[in-house]
Parts: structure tokens; sequence; C-alpha cells
């Protein structure tokens, strides 16, 4: 007797997701199961294309599918699209993101870009540092983008990755980008919703360093799934990145996790790596706000060499700096899938095994509600407002 839809589903619930610590039915991640002609077609809520861990679990589906005597056909359903987006055909918007400048960040994301193409990844990459768009130098692209008939901006594209950045619209390479607030939301909102992207898996976004105006106005406008937050070892940037990381989850956001990236130094005689500016600083904030230490990405002179000659060393391959950024995008396809996937199955930050973390505020909120204390709004302390029991700044 040939096993029914139901079957399935039950057979299915063996099926363990590696993050989440549940089986796929219980979490929801099951979006269809059809039996037809002895073939069993299962639609499931993945959303993280070319990520190892979903790519593992459909293998685990095919085997237990196999198992009742059924040919499997796993498919990924369409749940993630989102038609009242303004990227409504991108899976996954992940801003690259820094505290203070310097820490190599457009580095990282210029490299991140070129190791998803690799995999076979759609990739978009949108240079969204106004004041200074280096993305295209690094990536070696000169071609200039067209229009669609609709007035659509076509990106240019090299390696596998669309580009679009400020520098294309700047008639001189050299040109200071002289912009106050609001002109500065203004173009990087049509920069990201006036380019016609087309489908991709994973749209980068270099952003500027700080928390300012185009943070904002990303973080505002469009369904971000993830940061990756870029920082080096010293003390002093990892107090500016302890903003960023903030901002992201004041603000709902996720972060994927930190990068910390020249880690140590890779002496290009001996192969021996020397600590520059300190080491396990990145560790320390990851361990702080709880997100994963992505990567440690050493000062390499393959990497340098490989952007001033307009190629990302994940395009040259072969050396052990490509590899350490193979398995940044080994790590952020995975977090981009457990987030996802967490998000799709109702799962908080509070809930176990959840890759999703509470902004500092929410968890002294919560903390408060717990032993009873009063809120942030609550009586018994003065604030701005002079509320009962204490002088405001107006007295």
């Amino acid at each position: 007797m040939t096993a029914d839809a139901d079957q399935v589903r039950e057979r299915l619930r063996t099926v363990e997701d590696p993050v989440l610590g549940e089986d796929i039915a219980t979490l929801g991640l099951i979006d269809d199961v059809r039996v037809e002609d002895g073939v069993a077609t299962v639609a499931v809520a993945f959303n993280a294309p070319y990520s190892g861990d979903e790519k593992a679990m459909g293998d685990r589906i095919r085997e237990e599918v196999a198992a009742l005597g059924l040919e499997p056909n796993v498919t990924v359903s369409l749940s993630w699209e989102d038609p009242d987006s303004p990227l409504p055909d991108v899976r996954n918007v992940v801003p690259i993101a820094s505290g203070k400048g310097g820490v190599g960040k457009t580095t990282v994301a210029t490299n991140l870009a070129t190791a998803l193409a690799e995999s076979g990844a759609r990739v978009g990459l949108l240079d969204a540092d106004i004041y200074g768009p280096n993305v295209p130098g690094m990536i070696g692209i000169e071609a200039k983008p067209g229009l669609t008939e609709d007035g659509k901006i076509i990106p240019p594209e090299a390696d596998g990755i669309k580009l679009m950045s400020m520098a294309f619209l700047s008639e001189d390479d050299t040109d200071p980008a002289m912009l106050r607030g609001p002109m500065i939301d203004k173009l990087l909102s049509e920069l990201i919703e006036e380019t016609d992207w087309g489908h991709l898996d994973y749209l980068l976004v270099d952003l500027p360093p700080g928390t300012g105006d185009e943070q904002l106005t990303l973080l505002q406008n469009v369904p971000v799934t993830g940061a990756v937050v870029v920082t080096t070892p010293e003390d002093i940037a990892l107090e500016d990145v302890r903003k960023g990381i903030r901002m992201f989850l004041d603000r709902g956001t996720p972060v994927l996790g930190i990068v910390e990236n020249m880690s140590s130094f890779r002496c290009p005689s001996c192969g021996d790596e020397h600590e520059l500016y300190g080491s396990g600083g990145g560790a320390d904030v990851a361990a702080e706000y709880d997100v994963p230490l992505l990567a440690e990405i050493p000062m390499d002179p393959d990497i340098r060499s490989g952007g001033d000659a307009d190629k990302p060393v994940t395009v040259l391959q072969g050396t052990p700096a490509a590899e350490r950024f193979f398995d940044l995008r080994d790590r952020v396809t995975d977090r981009v899938g457990a987030v996802n996937r967490a998000k799709r199955a109702g799962l908080g930050a509070d809930s176990p095994n959840s890759p999703l973390v509470a902004s500092p505020e929410a968890e002294a909120e919560a903390s408060r509600t717990a032993t009873g204390q009063p809120g942030a709004s609550g009586g018994g302390g003065g604030g701005c407002g002079g509320g009962a029991g204490g002088g405001g700044c107006g007295d």
C-alpha cells in the first residue's frame, strides 16, 4: 500500500532542525505535502540558498520519503515573497556594517559577495557609502548602469555580482559627494528601489561606518534579514561596534554575527601569524551580545593585492585568505537560514535555541517585569517629564 501525505508528514517528524532543536513539522516548516503516482512532493519553508544546514535537512527529507517507498521531490515554497516590499524579488537583504571606519568592512563585503556568487547564489551588492563609494574599484567594474524601458536602473555585473553604487552617478571619481541628510535619504532610497535587481538570493549592502542616515534609511524602508558587523580586535573599535550592534537590535533587526577583521598578520615569508591589535576582542563582544563570531580574518598580503588588482581574493581562490572568506560565506548562509526559520516558526528571542537576540533594553524590561519592578515609563523616579516621586529636568 502506497503511503499517503499524512504518513509522509508524520515521517518527517524525524527530521530535526540542527539549530532550532525541534523537528521541521513541529516548527511549521513544511508548507505542503502531495503524493501522486508514487512521487511525494514536499514544499519546505527554507529561504537560505546554498546553506549547508538547509541542504542537509533537504537530504534527510529525501531519505525519509524514500524509506516510505516513494520518490522524493523536495521544493522550496515561495512564502518568503512579500509583494509590498520595495524589493519583492530579493530573498535576503544583509547589510555589512561597522561602528567605525578603517576596519575593512568593504573588503569583507566584496569578498563575501564573490564567495556567495562562487557557490551559485544570485547576488547583488549595493554600495551604500554615499561619501566614499569604493566597491566598484575593488571588484573591477568599469561599465556604467543602463536603463530599462520603464526607467529602472540596470546594474552592471562582474564575477556573478550585480552592483549599484553612488560612484556610477559621479562624473569624476575624485568629485566629493557634498550632501545633507535628507538628500542622502532620498538618494539611497532611489538606489535601492529604482534598481532592477531581478531575482536575488542575497543582496548585500555595504553600509558606511557609524549609525547615521544611511543605516536608518535602510532599516526603515527595507525588510532586512540580518546584519553582519565588522570590527577589529582593539578596544577603540570594540566601543563603536557595540553601538552598531545595539542600533540593529533596538530596531528589531537580527545580528547574524561578528567578523573580526585584521585579527592577526600573516607573514608572507614564514607564514606565521602575529597579533598586531590584540586578540579576542571580537569573541568577547560576540559573547557579550550572544551572537556568533563568524570569522577571524587575518591581515594578509593576498587580500590587499587582490583589492588593488580589482579582484577580490575569493575570485583568485586557492589561498588561505580565500578559504577564510569561504568559511564566512558558509556560516552567514547558515545563520540567514536559522533566522528565517525562527521567524517562520514564530520563535522569539526568549525561545530556547532561537538565533534571535533581544536588545539590551528589551532584556532589561523583561527582567523588571519578571521581578515586579516598574518599567521605564512607570512612577518612582524623576525623568525629564517630572513624573511622580522626583523632580524632572524643568525643576
